[in-house]
C-alpha cells in the first residue's frame, strides 16, 4: 500500500499536469513579432478552489555582451477550472538590443490550489532579425521608428444588395483597433497625438480594450472603442448577408514617428467567411495614403448574430479581425500573418422594419 508521503507527491504530480501545459515552441528558434509578445504556454486550475499563480515580474537572457530583459504577463489568480496563457513582453529597446541575435529565456511559473503546488519552467529561444521594427516603447526621448504605408491599386467592390434585401434601423457600428496600436501611438507626447476620433465619431475611453490582441498591464484611460454614426444599411433574410454602413473617422497621430493616418466611413460587409470591414485611409508624412477604400481586415462571424427584440434585432458582437495583405501594407508591415496580424475587433448590430 502505497505511503501517504508516497500519495501526497502522485498527487502533486498529477496536479502538475492538468494545471500547467507543455510551453509552446519547444525548443526551435522562435520569431518576435513587431508588438513584442510571444505566448510561452498556458496553466489551468483544477483546483476545486481558485489558484494561486506565481510567476517572476521580469525575466533576463543573454546577447551577446550584454542582457536583454523581458515582462512576464500572467495573472496572479485563476478560478477553479480557469486558463490562462503564459507570454513575455519585449519593449522596444528590448527588441533592438535582440535584433539580428537569439537570446534562451525561461520563466518559472508555479500554481497553488486546495494544498498543493505545482511548477514548471518554460523556455523560449527567441530572435529578431536584423532591423526589425519595434512597435511600442515610444514616449519622452525616444528615438523615432518612423514607418511608412504602401497604398494598394484599386479599391474594393461594394457588396452587392440583394434584390429581397430589406433597409434596417438602429444600426450600430464599433470599431476596437488593435490595443498595442492604440498603446503606441496614444504615447506620443506632441498635441493631438494619440487616437482622435472626428466627424461624429466618437471615443470610449477604458483602462483595457474589450478585445485585446496582446494585452498589457495599464493605467492609462484610451480611447480604445470608436463607435462611428450609422448611414443607411441593409440586411437579406434570404442571404444572411448584409451591408451596415457608417460615418465619421479616427486619425492615429503619432507626431514624433511621422504617423498622421485617418480611417473613415466604415463598411462592414457581413457575408459568411468572406465578411470584412473596409475604411476610407487618408494619410500623410509617414503614412501617404491618398484617400482610398481598403478592405483593411476579415472578420470572424461564427456564432453571431444573437437575436433578440423578438427576432427583430441583429447583434454582431465583438467579430475578431485579421488584417489583410492591403491592411498589412496600410500600417507598413507591422502586422504580418499568420501570427502577428489580428486587429481587434469589429461590433455591429441592427433592427429589422
Amino acid at each position: 500500500m502505497p505511503t501517504a508521503r508516497r500519495i501526497a507527491a502522485i498527487g502533486v504530480l498529477a496536479l502538475a499536469g492538468a494545471l500547467i501545459a507543455a510551453p509552446a515552441g519547444g525548443a526551435k528558434v522562435r520569431s518576435v513579432p513587431a508588438g513584442g509578445t510571444v505566448t510561452l504556454g498556458s496553466v489551468r486550475c483544477t483546483a476545486a478552489e481558485a489558484c494561486a499563480v506565481m510567476a517572476p515580474k521580469r525575466v533576463a537572457a543573454k546577447v551577446g555582451g550584454g542582457v536583454v530583459r523581458a515582462r512576464v504577463l500572467v495573472p496572479t489568480f485563476l478560478g477553479s477550472g480557469g486558463r490562462t496563457e503564459v507570454k513575455l513582453h519585449l519593449d522596444a529597446a528590448a527588441l533592438r538590443q535582440l535584433a539580428g541575435s537569439s537570446a534562451t529565456f525561461r520563466v518559472k511559473v508555479v500554481v497553488r490550489g486546495s494544498g498543493r503546488r505545482a511548477a514548471r519552467v518554460f523556455s523560449a529561444r527567441l530572435r529578431r532579425p536584423a532591423g526589425g521594427k519595434a512597435e511600442s516603447g515610444s514616449g519622452k526621448g525616444a528615438s523615432p521608428s518612423p514607418i511608412t504605408s504602401t497604398p494598394i491599386v484599386g479599391e474594393p467592390p461594394v457588396l452587392a444588395r440583394p434584390a429581397t434585401a430589406v433597409t434596417v434601423g438602429a444600426v450600430h457600428i464599433s470599431w476596437m483597433p488593435r490595443d498595442s496600436w492604440v498603446r503606441y501611438v496614444s504615447s506620443g507626447t506632441a498635441a493631438n497625438d494619440g487616437v482622435v476620433p472626428g466627424a461624429g465619431a466618437t471615443g470610449m475611453a477604458a483602462t483595457s480594450s474589450p478585445c485585446p490582441d496582446r494585452p498589457a498591464p495599464s493605467t492609462a484611460s484610451l480611447d480604445y472603442t470608436i463607435e462611428f454614426p450609422a448611414k443607411e444599411s441593409w440586411y437579406d433574410p434570404l442571404s444572411g448577408e448584409a451591408g451596415i454602413y457608417g460615418t465619421g473617422n479616427v486619425t492615429f497621430r503619432y507626431t514624433a514617428h511621422t504617423i498622421d493616418l485617418t480611417a473613415a466611413e466604415p463598411e462592414i460587409e457581413i457575408n459568411g467567411s468572406a465578411s470584412r470591414a473596409i475604411f476610407r485611409f487618408d494619410g500623410s508624412g509617414g503614412t501617404p495614403y491618398p484617400n482610398q477604400r481598403v478592405a483593411l481586415e476579415t472578420l470572424e462571424t461564427a456564432g453571431r448574430p444573437t437575436v433578440s427584440n423578438e427576432g427583430k434585432t441583429f447583434t454582431y458582437n465583438l467579430m475578431r479581425g485579421r488584417l489583410t495583405a492591403e491592411g498589412e501594407d496600410v500600417f507598413a508591415g507591422f502586422y504580418t500573418a499568420p501570427d502577428d496580424n489580428e486587429f481587434g475587433c469589429v461590433s455591429a448590430s441592427f433592427t429589422l422594419p
